[in-house]
């Protein structure tokens, strides 16, 4: 295996911080590193310099990853190339793989030492060629014998016997062109669920076992129409000619999947989502629809599992606006593009303002109008770039805070949320401690809303981390109380200081006598845990003296005021003391 000091490595990306983190991570490790902040970029570096290994970002604009790794394979097919992709495009780092990329890690890295774990898991695998490089006619056997292995594992896949990419693909032209009518051939993209959970208890052996077992009865069952194979991991696919009904064909790999599979032991039942994509309305190559399939497959897994869903333009459209968004997302803290707004809280009793919610927002440079927070948040918390985020938040608005306090009025808290991806990724009790220091905001002047999913979880670590941040001296409020599942059993083992119930009860108050004894059943249960109680969504005055005579503590919405900006909550606070 070669040392790092003979090995050069090319990184592209244009995240410029995480790009110089890598670069000095293994220019530390011993390595010749050459850095690119774009796939051009990285491609006149790479025809110039010739390194031994290339890593490069996914998601950049121009040029993206997937056409570095076509450049990099067509003119030198024995460079291995590595994707670093984020969470929520794995599907894509993954079909990055299998068109010529030789492995891929997923953003956020947290912990450099797996870059050296990949390169030497590539180094085992490039011995011959990186000890023979230096001598022509060796080189070009390697490359030659490279070549081969290459088609032979393009051709059937070594698991389960089944065509892969290389053959399906000579099979759908051979069809296609002897179809007598086109519209009739469906590609089926199944992906087993639950797979890695399979691998996970009973082991990666068990897991081989459940593909093989899968594979022969899908080609056992099949119609004679039919043509099944493997893309890799958990993924099949069935191509589907001269059926009139493709409903019948999703029900019949149910079927097929349906009686329990025995393996080592034990009796598994198994399903799977579909991801359908036509021929020729959605794509006319099988690449094509293959993409339109794992589009569609996706939006099936949202479903839940054993779902299934077809693809269509629209689809696409929402995928590749997906796309755009985490690409955005990546630079938009950099850009300035976020910023925060305030909603006020104010005291029942009294109606003078206690304190704020803040509320992210996100505005891209080059957009006519914010982005909505149920589009970009959901991708922050997939992509795990949601606790860089998250830390600006909270200490831009407890920096906020600190220049709103007026002399000789009511101190007011600022409430920030925490998502369950914040809770649980690093040591969230150690970043809220290093702002409370940064900002020299009083400690209960800070309040942290959390989901019920967060407390739900009621493990030791969860409680032990809700316990540290209490002992920093924060409140914890639980967030849209009423809509999941917290009980009393979970509220009394939790360190809360506060319930927030949630605008859905809160909208039909006055008048529906369900509602109200919901709301006087959660101020009951407050009362018992010495809890204070916020309800979210007052809107008109009625609602807010009922929930006041009832002894509901603090009270947030439109009756008192929509989410302003720092300045417009400064000049309201100042109207108001």
């Amino acid at each position: 295996m070669p040392k790092p000091s003979e090995q050069s490595i090319l990184v592209i990306d244009d995240d410029d911080a995480l790009r110089r983190s890598i670069v000095a991570y293994l220019q530390d490790s011993g390595f010749q590193v050459y850095e690119a902040s774009g796939g051009q970029e990285g491609l006149t570096l790479f025809e110039r310099l010739r390194p031994d290994l290339v890593l490069t970002d996914l998601m950049m604009p121009e040029l993206d990853g997937l056409g570095v790794v076509t450049a990099i394979r067509h003119r030198s097919p024995d460079t291995p190339v590595v994707i670093i992709s984020g969470n929520g495009s794995v599907s894509y780092a993954i079909e990055t793989v299998r068109q010529g990329a030789w492995d891929y890690i997923t953003k956020p890295i947290h912990d450099f030492a797996a870059l050296e774990q990949v390169i030497a898991k590539i180094n085992d695998r490039l011995l011959d060629i990186a000890t023979t490089r230096r001598q022509q006619a060796l080189l070009e056997q390697s490359v030659a014998d490279h070549a081969r292995r290459l088609q032979q594992l393009g051709s059937l896949d070594p698991l389960t016997g089944l065509p892969m990419r290389q053959q399906l693909r000579q099979q759908f032209d051979t069809i296609v062109a002897h179809a007598n009518r086109p519209k009739d051939l469906f590609v089926m993209l199944l992906d087993l669920d639950h797979l890695k959970a399979v691998n996970k208890a009973l082991g990666h052996e068990c897991g081989d076992q459940l593909l093989v077992e899968t594979a022969n009865r899908l080609k056992e069952h099949k119609p004679a129409t039919a043509t099944v194979g493997r893309l890799g991991a958990d993924q099949f696919v069935v191509m589907i000619t001269d059926c009139n009904e493709v409903h019948g064909c999703i029900q019949n790999v149910r079927k097929v999947l349906a009686p329990p599979f025995h393996l080592q032991g034990s009796e598994l039942f198994i399903t799977a989502c579909l991801g359908i994509a036509v021929f020729p309305h959605d794509g006319e190559s099988l690449d094509t629809l293959l993409q339109h399939a794992n589009a569609a497959l996706s939006q099936a897994k949202l479903l839940g599992v054993n779902k299934y869903a077809f693809y269509s333009a629209e689809l696409g459209e929402r995928l590749r606006e997906r796309m755009s968004r985490e690409s955005g997302l990546h630079r938009a803290l950099e850009r300035n593009e976020f910023f925060l707004e305030y909603q006020p809280k104010v005291k029942a009793d009294s109606g003078a303002i206690c304190g704020a919610e803040a509320l992210l927002r996100w505005k891209p440079l080059h957009h006519a109008g914010l982005i909505p927070p149920i589009e970009f948040i959901p991708i922050l918390e997939e992509t795990g770039m949601i606790v860089e985020v998250g830390r600006w938040v909270l200490e831009t608005a407890c920096r906020q805070l600190i220049s709103w306090q007026i002399p000789d009025s009511l101190p007011l808290q600022v409430s920030v949320n925490i998502s369950a991806v914040q809770f649980h990724t690093g040591d969230l009790p150690s970043m809220v401690a290093d702002v409370l220091a940064a900002t020299g905001i009083a400690p209960h002047c800070l309040c942290l809303e959390l989901t019920e999913s967060i407390i739900m979880q009621d493990s030791a670590q969860t409680i032990a981390t809700l316990q540290k941040l209490r002992d920093l001296g924060v409140q914890l409020s639980l967030d849209d109380f009423g809509t999941g599942y917290a009980s009393l059993n979970y509220l009394q083992r939790m360190p809360l200081s506060e319930l927030k119930i949630d605008r859905s009860f809160v909208k039909d108050l006055p008048d529906d006598k369900n509602a109200v004894a919901i709301v006087k059943s959660v101020l009951s249960l407050a009362e018992s845990l010495s809890l204070t109680v916020v309800a979210e969504g007052v809107e008109n005055r009625e609602q807010a003296i009922l929930l006041a005579e009832q002894g509901c503590h603090q009270l947030q919405g439109f009756h008192f005021s929509r989410p302003l900006s720092a300045d417009h909550f400064q000049d309201l606070l100042q109207r108001t003391t």
